[in-house]
Order: structure tokens, then sequence, then C-alpha cells
């Protein structure tokens, strides 16, 4: 097999090891798969030049949102592609996109929340990432937390306060762990399924669940990962929601609901 095919194959085992849904493997599998396109009409393996002129050619065809998720989904393969000694990081240092952020965050309606909710609800019974996405998306919903509150959070985290289920969290600007959340028994419940089914001993609330990442603490971009993912399968497609905006519905809800 010469280097391009043996770079076509690493391609697909980079995403299949990939801790996210199935619909979003298809999705960084398409644009990896443009990317291995482009690099067939290489002399050599792409370089650092390769990948920057590979941006701006997509910078003629795409829009800047489009252009910047595919050099973000380009950067994360090549970190991965050096951390398993495949070759050198090839998009280290290339910038993507500046966004222009002149829309305001979303919160979701009570309908859409509990849509949000079911469908979480029919991945928790297909596998134990599923189930984590489902404890996950109803604890941001009930509680209002910071995707970086969550990914701080430990199993160990997790007490009671006056005869109730807390989550003990580092807020914003906080260097320990001195504030908590109530956790309703529903999000409790979820939370311990996941860990029963876990059985690991790791550390963090909410782990990764495929090699080479496993047992490693679920950060923030996955987090919001998880959210977009799990939002578009609802029919929500738009940059003016997110996980933030799962903390501005959580707000709106406790005033609706009372």
């Amino acid at each position: 097999m010469d280097d391009k095919g043996f770079f076509r194959e690493i391609i697909d085992i980079y995403i299949q090891r990939f801790d996210i849904k199935e619909n979003t493997k298809r999705s960084y599998g398409k644009m990896l798969a443009q990317f291995a396109e482009f690099a067939d009409g290489l002399p050599n393996l792409p370089t650092r030049q390769d990948v920057m002129a590979y941006r701006e050619q997509l910078k003629s065809r795409l829009r800047a949102a489009s252009v910047q998720k595919h050099i973000v989904v380009i950067r994360g393969f090549y970190r991965w592609y050096y951390i398993e000694g495949f070759g050198p990081n090839a998009a280290e240092g290339v910038k993507g996109m500046k966004i222009e952020s002149d829309f305001k965050r979303e919160s979701l309606s009570l309908e859409a929340a509990i849509k949000l909710l079911n469908r979480a609800k029919r991945y928790a019974s297909k596998s134990i990432i599923g189930k984590r996405d489902h404890a996950l998306i109803a604890l941001l919903l009930t509680t209002g937390l910071r995707t970086i509150e969550v990914e701080r959070a430990d199993v160990d985290d997790i007490s009671f306060v006056d005869e109730t289920k807390v989550l003990y969290i580092m807020g914003k600007g906080h260097d320990e762990k001195d504030a908590y959340v109530k956790l309703s028994p529903e999000v409790y419940s979820l939370i311990e399924e996941y860990l029963i089914e876990r059985q690991d001993g790791y550390k963090p609330l909410f782990i990764n669940h495929t090699k080479p990442y496993q047992g490693t603490r679920l950060r923030t971009r996955m987090i919001s990962m998880v959210v977009k993912e799990m939002l578009r399968d609802i029919g929500i497609d738009d940059p003016k929601y997110s996980a933030h905006s799962l903390r501005h519905t959580a707000a709106s809800l406790a005033l609706d609901l009372g």
C-alpha cells in the first residue's frame, strides 16, 4: 500500500475510534474524505503549507462557518495522528476562520426541551454513550451548569445537603468546589444508571468511552458537540442554539414551571 492509501486508511481508523454518534462520524468522515481527495493531488503527504492551501480553497466555495468546521475537524485528526505516532502534525498552528458572533444565544421552548430529553432517552437504551449523553443533557437542562463546571465535576462531588442529593461544583472564577446545585431525583437516577453501567472507578463524572481516550475526562468541546448533535437530531441546527442555550433554558423553565 502506498503512503496515500495508508493515509486514507488512517483517516478511517480515526473516525471509527471517535467517541461520537454515527451521524457525526459520517459528517466528519465526509469532511476528511474531501481533504484526502485534495491530498491525492499532492506529490507527497500534506504539509502545513498544504493544509493552509486547502483552507484557502475551501474559502473560495464555502461560508466562513463551514470552513471553520472543516479546519477544526482536520486539526483534531492531525493531533491524534501525531500523538499516535503516524507522522508530524501538519495542521499545527493553522488558523481557522473568524466567525462574527453578532447574535445572542437563545433558550429552548418547553416543548423543545422535552423533545430534546426524549431524544436523549431513546439513545440511552442503545449504549453507555447514550446513557452518558442522556444524563449530561438532563443535568444541563435542570441545573443551568456551564460546560466547564460539568467538565470539572467528579463522581465524588455528588453528596447530600439536608437529605437532598447535590453536585458540588467549581464555579467560574473559583479555585475550589465551594458551591453546589441540587439534583432532582430523576436526574440523579439517570446519573446513577450511567455510573452503575460504567463500573470503572474513574474519577470524572463524565468520561470518554472509546479508545484511545477511554476513561479520560469529557472536555467542554465534546460536551458542546454532544448537545449540538442532539439538537440537530430534533431539527434545531442554528448557531443561536448551543450547550449554553441549555443554561438559559434552565433559568426560563424554572420561571415557567414555578
